[in-house]
């Protein structure tokens, strides 16, 4: 759970719930989130390489194809579930990432097209990636 420590209300349920993990002696690790956002450019270049990879490997449903991607290239992480208290995988969301993240998952995704696909990703500016937004921005 990410909690804004800047907004009184989210301290508070951190607080709540860090004094309930330590009633019930769990072991815990506290991460804190630095960087911005993604950007929308950033995010804007992921989906349209997620087209590409779409129409490469046949997906017609290109979330499924992003979940898939993101699992080969990030594989999954571990969460509990705070009803069950079971530790289940669970897919990392782009949402969730600062740019550095998501520039670091863009870099290994563009390696694992090239390497594992045979596809070239192009960054803006890169040849050829005029002709990729052309042909895949409205899908």
């Amino acid at each position: 759970m990410l909690y804004d420590m800047g907004n009184p209300f989210e301290a508070a349920n951190a607080q709540a719930r860090l004094d309930h993990l330590r009633r019930s002696g769990a072991t815990v690790e506290i991460t804190e989130k630095r960087g911005r956002k993604r950007t929308t450019d950033q995010n804007a270049l992921l989906h349209l390489w997620i087209a590409v990879i779409a129409d490469h490997c046949g997906y017609t449903d290109k979330e499924r194809c992003k979940r898939d991607v993101k699992r080969v290239i990030l594989g999954q992480r571990e969460e509990e579930n705070l009803l069950t208290g079971e530790i289940e995988k669970v897919d990392y969301h782009t949402s969730e990432m600062t740019t550095a993240e998501l520039g670091s998952l863009m870099d290994r995704m563009r390696a694992w097209a090239q390497t594992d696909l045979g596809l070239y990703l192009p960054y803006w500016k890169d040849p050829g990636y005029e002709e990729m937004y052309q042909q895949y921005k409205n899908r």
